[in-house]
């Protein structure tokens, strides 16, 4: 790297929190029919999936967004199952009381190979508890709700759909006892008994974040032994170190809560004094031995190929009936898993119903699909940027998240960078990816050669490091660049590399969209500058994403300063007042730039 040039990065942990101004995919949000805040403007995306193509994000994994009468959108994830790659559900936060937001569990993750990500299942809006099973890599964070469905993941891929219910059981241990003490049940993992249940045990652990609830309960808590934790179909034994009436207790790692109500916590605390050994299992019958994860949702959505009409699992006539945003999870004949978020009224589209998601999932060629929730509840995002346009991302419990072991490179979908002086994209943050300890190189080149740097050579841990690349101070001429990563292992596994192209093109910038007047003297002007002549495409869309003008298409324009007017009509009738977005495209040497503003009208 020479001294006196533009490069900034750093090294990011698996805890580390990552500012990216801007990255891979904030532009597709756009594309997807998003309005920005009023008085925005933001760079539009010219290419790739944006433009409904599938684009690979890394091998085994590819993001597209599909557009559907009605209208309709989509946003898919293809995974395919190969060396580097595996997917897996995960906590959003750290903590099965504490939600946190997809992107900031995204990030979390990144120095692991997160790559793409929706979230899963339900969740108790005042606990943050979710409604279903989570486990990840066989660690039983969450027992199952047995009346819903639950999604199943093992080795190759392999997707299942099905109710899981969970067969707990403690035993206290003493050789000496003339006969064996009973069996009993327990009902969940990290989940309180419900108000109206009268009795009951509930297994707590450090998963759950927080002490345990209190109320008439009585609690041992059992220091297992070597501090293992709850897993599928799992046994653990250990040593009854504390009691603890009236529940509240803090849970330390290696430990485990019995936690009983009334007549189960009177029975707990007769049976289960200090210094007793106690057995605990955590049997989910019917699942597959090798299943390294599971996560709750619902319902069924495909079974066989054929869309689930009603699943009949508890849910209400409006979680069922009601069209807006929904996520699901499928898988095709040939083994693909989609991931795929449909957009609702909140973004303009005309949203699905249960069925109707079914439907689409089928269409797809999903032979087996499930639902996860819905509403503000269904994102999606590529790296640590989300996908879904809405008034704001909701915290979550938890997602299913799809990770790449290989080198990973992180850059804008319409893979330009305008340093034009107008703030907007001006620079560019691009990310390195490194799951496995190694040796991490990225570079830059122009393509045909005059200019090669090296932004980040470094060994050492799993880390996510974001490069700024800012082209005005680095001496960058107008054109394509490959940008190219590469991964060596410490460990003497293959070395990877992800190879992307950045251009660089000034030609269209400063856009500044203004209203003026109402109704019939109203008068939208959209400015904007080019650096040198090109052809201008620009159009103006409603909220809905319906285009109601065109203002110039593919219109020569010499450089300088230049405004296109919009007369307020659609068609020959005057548009209603409401928020309006002006989109310009310039086509020069470089290819085509694009800049969108979103404007109030009266």
């Amino acid at each position: 790297m020479r001294p006196g040039r533009s490069w900034t990065g750093t090294a990011s942990g698996l805890n580390g929190r990552v500012s990216i101004r801007r990255a891979l995919i904030p532009a597709v949000v756009m594309a997807a029919g998003a309005a920005p805040a009023l008085g925005a403007v933001t760079p539009v995306p010219t290419s790739g999936a944006a433009a409904g193509q599938a684009t690979s994000i890394v091998p085994g994994i590819a993001y597209q967004v599909i557009r559907r009468s009605g209208p309709q959108v989509l946003h898919v994830v293809t995974f395919r199952a190969n060396a580097l790659t595996r997917l897996a559900p995960a906590m959003a936060s750290g903590s099965l009381t504490r939600r946190a937001t997809l992107t900031d569990g995204m990030t979390a993750r990144l120095a692991q190979g997160a790559t793409a990500g929706i979230n899963a299942d339900y969740f108790e809006l005042a606990t943050g508890t979710p409604s279903g099973i989570l486990a990840v890599d066989t660690h039983l964070l969450a027992g199952p709700e047995p009346t819903r469905s639950a999604l199943t993941l093992g080795p190759g891929g392999a997707f299942g759909v099905s109710h899981l219910a969970l067969a707990g059981r403690y035993q206290r241990l003493d050789d000496t006892a003339p006969t064996p003490f009973p069996i009993h049940t327990f009902r969940s993992v990290n989940r309180p008994l419900a108000a109206t249940a009268a009795t009951g045990v509930v297994a707590y652990t450090p998963d759950r974040g927080a002490p345990t609830p209190t109320g008439p309960v009585h609690e041992v808590v059992v220091a297992v032994d070597g501090g293992a934790g709850l897993t599928v179909n799992g046994t653990v034994q250990g040593t009854v170190i504390a009691q603890s009436p009236g529940g509240g207790t803090a849970i330390a790692v290696g430990q485990v809560v019995l936690s009983g109500r009334n007549g189960s916590g009177t029975l707990l605390a007769g049976e289960m004094p200090n210094g007793s050994r106690v057995e605990i299992e955590t049997a989910l019958p019917g699942i597959a031995a090798d299943v390294w994860g599971a996560v709750g949702g619902g319902p069924m959505i495909v079974q066989g190929g054929v869309p689930v009409a009603s699943a009949a699992e508890g849910f209400t006539p409006s979680q069922m009936s009601s069209r807006t945003t929904r996520t699901a999870a499928g898988q095709t004949a040939d083994g693909a898993i989609l991931m795929v978020v449909s957009e609702g009224p909140q973004q303009g589209a005309r949203g699905y119903t249960v069925a109707e998601q079914g439907e689409m999932m089928a269409s797809l060629g999903a032979i087996e699909a499930i639902g996860f929730d819905s509403g503000g509840s269904s994102l999606m995002a590529i790296g640590p940027h989300q996908l879904i346009p809405g008034s704001g991302e909701r915290a979550i419990a938890d997602m299913l998240v799809a990770y790449y072991a290989g080198a990973q490179l992180s850059i804008p979908p319409d893979n330009r960078v305008t340093p034009n002086g107008d703030g907007i994209a001006d620079q560019v943050t691009l990310g390195a990816q490194s799951p496995v300890a190694g040796h991490t190189v990225v570079t830059v080149a122009r393509r045909g050669g005059g200019f090669a740097e090296t932004v980040i050579d470094r060994t050492g841990d799993p880390a996510y490091t974001p490069v700024t690349i800012d082209p005005a101070g680095l001496g960058m001429k107008e054109g394509p660049y490959s940008v190219t990563v590469a991964l060596t292992p410490s460990d003497g596994a293959a070395a990877t590399s992800q190879k992307r192209i950045l251009v660089v093109d000034g030609t269209l910038g400063a856009l500044r969209v203004a209203s003026r007047g109402a109704k019939m003297k109203r008068r939208v002007t959209a400015s904007f500058t080019l650096s040198r002549g090109a052809r201008v495409t620009a159009r103006v869309t409603a909220a809905t994403g319906r285009v109601v003008a065109i203002l110039a298409s593919g219109r020569r324009m010499p450089k300088g300063r230049r405004t296109l007017t919009w007369n307020g009509k659609a068609g020959k009738a005057l548009a209603p007042g409401g928020l309006y977005t002006v989109t310009v495209l310039a086509t020069g040497p470089y290819g085509t730039s694009g800049l969108r503003d979103t404007v109030r009208v009266r």
